[in-house]
């Protein structure tokens, strides 16, 4: 059509056309962040086993979309949706009586629904009504184990699971429709977080009833309850405890400790030495068994990952070896860092860290006065001293100090053990005790003996003498 155009307008009018159909395929692109993915099963009970129920149809009611499960029963849609909101989902299919639940779709995220359960319909061989094939109810039990956990609520997580019963006759058959009998649910014991259950009660069909456990905001174990009435009898059923297990890690629940803050791996390769992280999540439970932490050191080796046990645990060995510090007189400190992931996506990153202290080897104990006179007078002497490394930190945990004198008493800081210190001071490096003769003393010369015994692995054992004396009269 713009063959007889003149050559100097055709350009123009080409360039016309791609505008047009760029801002026609720009007003054509699909904003996905309104978008909520539902996704679910649907199974059926055959000779006593759940099988999937292939080409069900999936309606979502309130939204008008339709779909069908696959082979193995499952079916997932989307959702254009600019809110939170719930939806029914119907699933139908000749030969079944049709099944229902609730679904929350939110904008943005996969909402997983409660499986749902199909239920045979029973004819005679003419097309007329069910066939009575049992008797009258008189058990209910598990039809399958739930699955072991879900998470909090607003987790992103799984928040809800189906549990399935079959009510039987006293000959194990599950009863027909024509012996049906309404199920109540209850919740016995719970974390009190705001876990529900719904439906609370189903009348059984073939025999079959199910409810869906919904969690709430707290973590811990959930005991669940089933029972019917009749004729004045209960009959009930409980399945084994559902956990209810904790969200995404939180950087403000998320911290480190080691089992010995002060090792010396400036002294010896080889030492182990436990670094546990601890993962909450927003609501201060433990997060969920399984979910990995990252380890790294800035000295030394340390395993790289760890999962987390139900309380939110997940612990390392660290080991003294190469490289050591590089200006161990000014640090003799390494930095673990442990992070984690507080989305799905392993996209946020939560982290958190300690240092330890690596000391070096025991120095020579230092004392004040090195010597010293006494008399026949009762005056008592003050000596200060110390016991560190040769960098001035602390010793590690468990050193024995042991102050012995061959005559005289002494008081203050003569037998002691040291505590996990990494700062010097007071108690971690810095001692002191006073001797004093007695009345009298004889003795022309007094030894006083000072012992640092390093345990095994530590920072190695030193000892120092003092000698004492005895003269006429102090200057």
């Amino acid at each position: 059509m713009f063959d007889n155009a003149p050559f100097t307008t055709r350009p123009f009018v080409l360039l016309a056309i791609f505008l047009l159909s760029l801002v026609y395929s720009c007003n054509n692109v699909t904003d996905t962040s309104n978008l909520a993915v539902v996704e679910g099963s649907v199974y059926t009970y055959s000779e006593g086993q759940l099988v999937p129920v292939e080409n069900a149809l999936i309606s979502a009611l309130e939204v008008y979309r339709q779909t069908e499960t696959d082979l193995n029963g499952k079916y997932s849609f989307s959702l254009d949706i600019s809110a939170e909101q719930q939806i029914t989902l119907q699933a139908s299919k000749a030969g079944y009586i049709s099944g229902e639940v609730r679904a929350l779709a939110k904008t943005g995220e996969v909402f997983r629904a409660p499986d749902i359960t199909l239920t045979l319909i029973n004819s005679d061989t003419t097309g007329g009504l069910p066939v009575s094939t049992s008797g009258d109810a008189a058990h209910i039990q598990v039809l399958e184990n739930p699955p072991a956990q879900i998470y909090i609520y607003s987790s992103g997580l799984q928040e809800s699971a189906t549990l399935r019963f079959v009510v039987t006759d006293a000959e194990g058959n599950a009863v027909d429709n024509q012996h049906s009998e309404t199920v109540f649910f209850r919740i016995l014991n719970g974390p009190g977080g705001g876990e529900y259950l719904f439906p609370d009660s189903m009348t059984s069909k073939n025999g079959l009833v199910s409810t869906t456990l919904n969690s709430g905001i707290k973590a811990g174990p959930v005991q669940i309850e089933a029972y019917f009435v009749r004729s004045g009898a209960t009959y009930r059923t409980i399945p084994p405890r559902l956990a209810i297990y904790g969200g995404l890690p939180d950087q403000d629940h998320f911290s480190l400790a080691a089992e010995q803050r002060n090792i010396a791996g400036q002294v010896n390769f080889g030492i182990v030495d436990n670094i546990t992280a601890f993962v909450g999540d927003k609501f201060s439970n433990p997060v969920a068994p399984g979910t990995i932490v990252y380890f790294t050191t800035q000295y030394g080796i340390i395993q790289g990952a760890a999962v987390t046990d139900e309380l939110g645990r997940a612990v390392v060995q660290y080991l003294t070896a190469a490289p050591l510090p590089t200006d161990p007189a000014n640090n003799s400190f390494t930095e673990i860092r442990a992070y984690t992931f507080s989305d799905t996506l392993g996209e946020k990153k939560v982290e958190t860290s300690l240092n330890l202290l690596l000391s070096a080897a025991t120095a020579g104990i230092e004392i004040t006065p090195q010597s010293f006179n006494y008399t026949n007078l009762n005056n008592g002497i003050a000596f200060d001293y110390k016991v560190r490394d040769i960098y001035g930190n602390p010793l590690v945990a468990d050193t024995r100090i042991k102050v012995s004198s061959t005559a005289g008493t002494l008081y203050g800081d003569k037998d002691l053990t040291l505590l996990d210190n990494t700062l010097p001071g007071n108690g971690s490096t810095e001692f002191s005790f006073s001797w004093a003769p007695g009345d009298s003393l004889k003795d022309t010369q007094v030894y006083i003996n000072i012992q640092v015994t390093s345990p095994q692995s530590g920072n190695g054992s030193r000892s120092l003498r003092l000698v004492g004396t005895k003269v006429d009269s102090l200057p």
